[in-house]
């Protein structure tokens, strides 16, 4: 009995052209940043789950957002600023990252902190001071007395 009246609400609900519209334009737009992300997931290695790879020379982006190429030669890059940023109203705090490129135009996503994130964050610091690439870490996360 649920489900009928579920299903009746739904038929009614998509009879209007502006909801058919807008929800087919957000599953485009979901089906679009998950295939960006698992083809990057596949050409770097990586899981699909992680922000981003080092792998083979370069840096991959693993986000599908980020517009433009998401494959980065590591040479290209010439610094990295991780901003660790205190969430607002129990959002989480999240780790912004700044790629500067010698070439062309800078790089910037955000990726959550989690305690999974913050190994990545760490061994991408490894990585890229490995090979040679400066990188600055800031915490906004600490309270200002």
């Amino acid at each position: 009995m649920i489900v009928h009246y579920f299903l009746v609400g739904m038929r009614e609900t998509f009879s209007y052209s502006i909801v058919r519209i807008t929800v087919l334009i957000f599953t485009l737009l979901a089906w679009m940043i998950i295939y960006r992300r698992l083809s990057m997931t596949i050409q770097s290695g990586g899981s699909f789950c992680s922000s981003h790879k080092i792998a083979k020379g370069f840096f991959y982006i693993h986000s599908g957002i980020v517009p433009g190429n998401r494959k980065i030669l590591l040479k290209n890059i010439n610094q990295v600023t991780i901003h660790l940023l205190r969430g607002r109203a129990s959002g989480g705090d999240r780790y912004h990252i700044e790629l500067e490129l010698k070439k062309g135009r800078n790089k910037a996503f955000l990726v959550g902190k989690s305690n999974r994130t913050e190994g990545e964050m760490i061994e991408m610091q490894k990585q890229l001071k490995k090979n040679k690439v400066k990188v600055n870490y800031y915490d906004y996360t600490r309270r200002w007395r």
